[in-house]
């Protein structure tokens, strides 16, 4: 079905993104690609895809693309990439502000597809990825994970032959994930080819047949999945934490004075019945405390950090920062003592250089610093992410773990009293793991916090030393990493403990006895 042999791709500088790659696809074939951040995954898929080259033509590309034994420089782009449908790992690249049904439509209406057979695949999508709880919701008000289903569900609407996924399983909660896993399987049944790029093979490993490897843009040949799983080694030398891999040991810090504490929160934004989104929250972070918070999509995540920024009204509560009342705070007062950091980094970036990210962070001004100490203390922050080479480049120019070391460095150099990684994407990668450690260690260890928004269960089991439980508005448990998945709140989630836990009854069960458990509901 689809042919790359020999494949270079370059950008321009440095070293080729892609260098003599080859893979086949056959039809009804599930193949995983599988490499660090980086590694030049998104390069390869959107070579398979066929956005590279007929609408990016990158300055260095030779080798073979074919479609059925066809160069795909010569199909049509209509009849191409209706073969083949590619849903990006930055989704919101893909989502207009239109309902979920008119985005679902969209790709039919622009072939001029017949009204009827269009509500009539919409009907038939919606069921089969079992969407329909968002009928009629404005996509721009999903969650991310709801997002990414329904841009699947737009990219199957032309039924195409070839389904191409760049990290699919992006902020997707662990039962969300499951009902990817599940779709794509009912999917697959049906000669559907799916390509699919990952840094969690585990996450996949129930839907592909074969994995790849790809290290510094260079491919492996594909191989049964089974010949790799189990095998530690090659995941390592391909830059990502192995699939099977034991807890690792998590360092521990003085509990200093509390930096952050919000009490009686309640959001003005509700839910289509009326609710709040958020209400009675009470929690507080501690210096030398690394929180982590999960809980399903839509429950509030987002709706929680916005309301600590100020980017969200709330209507109850108050919120004190480092023992100030900071409820009249601007958000830009609010972002001096607590950094963002989104999985998307460039949301936040708008300076001209990546010094200038940092000097940004240290002073709130978009000045050129005078103070050869800001200077310093910025560049100091670049080496130590390993970003000094790139002080001088634009931000955008960045690979994605650039980006998002470029936040830990922005985050770090700023001294924030608490930093907020909203779904980090270096948790799996080998090298941005251990900067995100040193971050850690770096953050905590200075007398400040950390809270960590994830739906990575093994992440918040290897860094946290307290878990929060978000679930229907409201904070379900407070308390030890230890503890929270044998609680009540954590077992309302329906959702498996790490595979590493070996806790007795903490699968998602909710037996909530384990011993000294800090479970408490706030209604």
């Amino acid at each position: 079905m689809l042919s790359i042999r020999n494949l270079d791709i370059g950008f321009g500088s440095g070293d080729l993104a892609v260098s003599k790659a080859s893979l086949h696809i056959a039809a009804g074939q599930r193949l995983a690609v599988c490499g660090a951040a980086g590694s030049g995954k998104t390069t390869l898929l959107h070579a398979a895809a066929g956005i590279i080259p007929r609408l990016v033509r990158p300055p260095v590309i030779s080798g073979e693309i074919e479609l059925d034994g066809k160069p795909i420089t010569t199909i049509a782009k209509d009849d191409l990439f209706t073969a083949i449908s590619l849903v990006s790992q930055n989704v919101e690249d893909q989502v207009w502000d239109l309902s979920v049904e008119d985005l679902i439509a969209f790709p039919l209406e622009n072939r001029a597809v017949a009204k009827a057979d269009i509500r009539a695949r919409i009907e038939s999508l919606l069921v089969e990825l079992e969407l329909e709880p968002l009928r009629g919701r404005r996509v721009l008000t999903l969650s991310g994970g709801e997002r990414r289903m329904v841009a699947i569900a737009a990219a199957l609407a032309a039924s195409p032959r070839l389904l191409v996924l760049d990290e699919p399983t992006t902020g997707l909660d662990p039962a969300a994930r499951q009902r990817l896993v599940r779709i794509l399987h009912k999917l697959g049944s049906d000669q559907l080819a799916i390509l699919i790029s990952e840094q969690d093979p585990a996450a996949i490993a129930d839907v592909v047949d074969d994995i790849a490897l790809l290290q510094s843009g260079a491919l492996t040949p594909a191989v049964p999945k089974a010949a790799l799983m189990d095998k530690p080694q090659p995941w390592i030398e391909a830059g990502i934490l192995p699939p099977h891999r034991g807890r690792q040991p998590r360092k521990t810090y003085a509990e200093g004075a509390t930096l952050l504490s919000i009490a009686g929160l309640k959001t003005q934004l509700a839910r289509r019945d009326g609710r709040p989104v958020l209400e009675s929250i009470d929690l507080e972070i501690k210096a030398g405390e690394t929180v982590g918070l999960i809980g399903r999509n839509g429950a509030g995540k987002t709706t929680l950090f916005q309301s600590v920024l100020g980017l969200a009204k709330v209507t109850a509560g108050t919120l004190s920062i480092e023992g100030q009342d900071a409820s009249k705070w601007t958000p830009a007062r609010r972002a001096r003592s607590v950094a963002y950091l989104p999985q998307n980094m460039r949301r936040i970036l708008f300076n001209m250089t990546v010094q200038q990210e940092v000097t940004f962070a240290i002073t709130a001004s978009p000045a050129i610093p005078k103070d050869p100490a800001v200077v310093d203390t910025a560049l100091a922050a670049l080496e130590k992410y390993g970003l000094s080479s790139f002080r001088e480049a634009n931000p955008f120019a960045l690979s994605t773990r650039q980006q998002a070391l470029l936040g830990l460095a922005c985050a770090d150099a700023a001294g924030s009293a608490v930093a907020i990684l909203d779904e980090p994407l270096l948790a799996r990668d080998g090298q941005g793991r251990r900067m995100l450690d040193l971050f850690l260690d770096s953050t905590l260890s200075a007398g400040r916090a950390v809270m960590i928004i994830s739906h990575d269960l093994e992440l918040i089991a290897d860094a946290a030393s307290r878990v929060l439980v978000l679930d229907r508005g409201a904070i379900t448990f407070d308390g030890s990493v230890d503890d929270v998945w044998d609680s009540a709140g954590y077992g309302a989630l329906n959702w498996p403990a790490p595979a590493f836990m070996g806790v007795g009854q903490g699968a998602g069960q909710g037996a909530g006895q384990g011993a000294g458990k800090t479970d408490h509901a706030v209604l």
